[in-house]
């Protein structure tokens, strides 16, 4: 459950940022879209897993779990980061510019091995951050140790 919910969590707010920036961008003069659209999906479905685990476990995170979920987590959102580079501009235009590479090319693979290291990172921090933040919030209300 808990890919199936980091997955859906990444591909809900990928889809969806880049559904309205579509939408805001259909003025002229507008310009909102931008890399961060990349990452931004891995930090919110990692901050939700963080939250969901310290729930369950009501106790804060070994670093050694919180890495490999991190390393877990990369390789999902890289592999989703590839279903969305080649569902088209009109999909996720951003995730799109991976695709204009060609899949034997160099540049390809450096592009993809930047995400995952960038996913890796992202995930890392925003895992605890989300597990940080639900054990505080479970101390406050007296839920927790």
């Amino acid at each position: 459950m808990v890919w199936l919910r980091y997955s859906l969590v990444f591909l809900a707010v990928a889809v969806g940022v880049s559904q309205i920036v579509i939408w805001l961008d259909r003025d002229p003069g507008a310009a909102f879209g931008s890399a961060a659209q990349i990452m931004v999906p891995a930090m919110i479905a990692a901050l939700v897993e963080g939250g969901q685990v310290a729930k369950r476990r009501k106790a804060p995170l070994a670093s050694s779990r919180a890495w490999a979920f991190a390393g877990v987590a990369a390789g999902i959102a890289t592999v989703l980061n590839l279903l969305l580079a080649f569902a088209g501009p009109r999909v996720a235009p951003e995730f799109a510019k991976l695709a204009i590479a060609p899949v034997s090319s160099g540049q390809f693979w450096v592009l993809l091995a930047v995400y995952a290291g960038g996913y890796v990172i992202a995930n890392r921090f925003f895992y605890g951050l989300g597990a940080n933040n639900q054990l505080r919030l479970m101390r406050q209300r007296g839920e927790a140790q």
